[in-house]
């Protein structure tokens, strides 16, 4: 099974680059309002300026210190930000893949990927809340691997994911927040997980 599982994953990984690649230079819809608002945040920052203080952002800061490293390492460009929002869709895809064939066959894992990566729609009006997804991913990877395994480690990996989905949109990372901290609850009531330390400490 984990052979099969690490097999799956580089089919996957290869799958998510083809479907993913033709948007590196490709966007369907413009909006200066927006999309300019983002693309000049991310090359104020590239800069040395920061959010809030020397530019109009509404979103957590993270992202636009995440784009501006793109900025500066592939040029100022629309393309630059599409390559640095690819790799989080390809990332999310991945975090998906790994998170649900712990609990699911490494084939049916895969379809959820490329289900993902096909019909993702995103949220076209800014590059900021693919972090956001790619975060929200990462915990759900998280999640099913503490369902699989029951081991406390994942738990403090999911915080950490929602730790920093907090800094991409703090009213996201807040929901999430509960919903996880749910779902560890329904686990554990399920599966009549004995409780420890760790989980009081997880629980606070």
């Amino acid at each position: 099974m984990k052979n099969s599982r690490i097999i799956f994953f580089f089919v996957a990984l290869a799958a998510g680059i083809i479907l993913l690649a033709p948007f590196h230079d490709f966007q369907s819809l413009l909006s200066q309002g927006d999309h300019g608002r983002d693309l000049y945040a991310f090359e104020q920052t590239m800069h040395g300026a920061k959010a809030y203080k020397d530019y109009w952002w509404v979103y957590g800061p993270l992202m636009p210190y995440y784009y501006a490293l793109f900025f500066k390492w592939f040029g100022i460009s629309a393309a630059s930000a599409l390559l640095g929002k690819l790799i989080l869709n390809l990332l999310s895809g991945l975090f998906l893949f790994l998170g649900f064939s712990r609990i699911f066959s490494p084939v049916t894992a895969l379809l959820v990927s490329l289900w993902f990566w096909s019909f993702n729609s995103d949220f076209f009006f800014t590059y900021n809340h693919a972090g956001g997804i790619t975060f929200i991913c990462a915990t759900l990877f998280t999640l099913f691997g503490y369902l699989e395994s029951r081991k406390v480690n994942y738990l403090w990996w999911g915080l950490i994911a929602l730790f920093l989905l907090c800094f991409v949109k703090v009213n996201i990372g807040l929901a999430c927040l509960g919903s996880f901290v749910a779902g560890v609850f329904l686990i554990d009531l399920v599966y009549r997980v004995a409780g420890s330390r760790q989980k009081l400490y997880f629980y606070v």
